[in-house]
């Protein structure tokens, strides 16, 4: 490899919030890999073990070629696409290659512990090749849910008449053919993911930086707000219906504190995810027929529980975001008439936090309960759904502290490590739940919920002896 193309590569090393991000992501996937295997031995699991060797180092290949191929599109940039000589080409072939040496590990790695290598390579290629397509096309992120949904359900008879006419094929003829396919639409994907350059590159590029911003939760810049939105507003259901039933008047001083936090601060999307989650599983057990068991297995597998879950630690951590990141309104809303005094404020301010986060929770809670419902086909509910549960009010604990100290990040680090620690914790917790009692895990959740609770306690009276801690970042150096 010559040194451009090495250069190239390594630009992903070299923006530091981004790499350090990744090495910790690595660590964390690392001692997973190393820790898991223990204890599955502990319990005579070691086909899970294997399993989860495997998996890491396929999941870190993956994590990998994302941050590169993030890297890669930012490289090739508007103006450097025409003016540097052979920048795209370079980053075509570069992409190209690291696709190819990944495609053969996952699919190596994968095939080390269910086989059909042919298949799995075929799979891998592609995934990297939808990879790429939703790297120019963010709505496409929907896309695998919407399969699944789909295989179950709606094109369950198709898929099984479709593999009915292709499967007699054999192995090699059907590896041959999805290669194939896989390789034309990579072809295609290069081309959109690293125009040429010119006005629909602009273009492109303006609204994929918005589209970045608008993930770290920053303003939008002049000329963007209609856009903004016309697609943010989506995510946050009630939001606006809520703004204006609070500024007639009449409503509590905690509602219109946390309006000082901004849009994110109000749950209307998160209560319709979790809704549109528990509606979705149920329709589909409803239209499975007699593929009813199969379609309950599918949906423990896919942890729908934890999806459901998770929004409310997305949600806490979006709340301190809010808030670190809208001091100005705060300053000005603490000179408004009808805010809360300044001995009052901390008290107001912690009350309606908790009460949003309870709220969440408690709808995440139900839906997740309805879930394993659903899935057991009776009114039980599973352990490990408890236990996780239980893990998430914590996350409340951790609302009520100093902002006036904290200063405002856009880095999204500790969502995504939070989000991944929940799922492997819920994985453990599965893998438990097998081999244990479930008393003792209900026992365990229970716990945790109690020790929650000492800890909220502490935390509000260390709160209420503090002075006013908004506006946000006041006391900065």
């Amino acid at each position: 490899m010559s040194g451009a193309y090495t250069q190239l590569l390594l630009q992903v090393m070299r923006d530091g919030c981004a790499s350090r991000m990744m090495k910790r992501m690595t660590m964390l996937v690392l001692a997973l890999a190393v820790l898991t295997p223990i204890g599955t031995n502990m319990i005579d699991r070691r086909d899970v073990g294997w399993a989860v060797m495997a998996g890491a180092p396929a999941f870190l290949i993956l994590l990998w070629c994302g941050s590169f191929l993030k890297s890669a599109v930012q490289q090739n940039h508007p103006a450097y696409a025409c003016l540097v000589p052979q920048l795209r080409r370079r980053l075509i072939v570069l992409t190209t290659v690291v696709w190819a040496v990944s495609v053969m590990l996952v699919a190596g790695l994968a095939a080390l512990v269910v086989g059909h290598f042919g298949y799995l390579l075929v799979a891998a290629a592609f995934f990297f090749c939808y990879m790429l397509y939703v790297q120019r096309y963010s709505v496409l992120a929907f896309l695998p849910s919407l399969l699944i949904l789909g295989s179950v359900s709606v094109f369950r008879q198709p898929l099984h008449a479709l593999w009915g006419v292709i499967g007699p094929l054999g192995e090699p003829a059907l590896t041959g053919i999805g290669l194939l396919a896989a390789a034309a639409l990579g072809g295609a994907a290069l081309q959109q993911v690293f125009p040429r350059g010119g006005d629909s590159h602009w273009t492109w590029h303006a609204r994929h930086a918005m589209l970045q911003r608008r993930l770290q939760g920053d303003a939008p810049k002049r000329g963007e707000n209609n856009n903004w939105s016309r697609w943010s507003m989506l995510l946050r259901v009630g939001y606006r219906s809520a703004l204006r039933r609070d500024s007639r008047g009449g409503a509590a001083s905690g509602s219109m504190l946390l309006h000082t936090f901004g849009p994110g601060a109000h749950e209307g999307g998160y209560h319709a995810y979790a809704l549109l989650v528990t509606l979705a599983a149920t329709l589909a057990v409803l239209c499975s027929g007699s593929d009813t068991f199969v379609v309950r297995n599918l949906m423990r597998a896919s942890m729908m529980q934890a999806c459901v879950l998770v929004g409310v630690m997305m949600y806490a951590f979006e709340l301190v975001k809010g808030a670190t990141r809208n001091g100005a309104e705060q300053a000005i809303y603490c000179l408004a008439p009808a805010a809360p005094s300044t001995a009052q404020l901390n008290r107001v301010m912690g009350a309606a936090l908790l009460k949003r986060f309870m709220r969440v929770w408690l709808v995440a809670v139900l839906c997740a309960a309805g879930l394993d419902m659903v899935i057991q086909g009776a009114p039980r509910l599973y352990a490990s759904t408890f236990v996780l549960s239980a893990a998430l009010l914590p996350f409340s604990c951790a609302l009520l502290r100093n902002y006036a100290v904290l200063p405002a990040s856009p880095s999204q680090m500790a969502t995504l490590v939070g989000t991944f620690l929940a799922t492997v914790a819920y994985l453990i917790l599965i893998g438990v739940e097998r081999h244990v009692q479930q008393f003792s895990l209900f026992c365990i959740g229970v716990a945790i919920a109690l020790a929650s609770l000492l800890m909220l306690r502490w935390r509000w009276q260390r709160l209420m002896v503090l002075p006013a801690v908004l506006p946000a970042g006041r006391l900065l150096a």
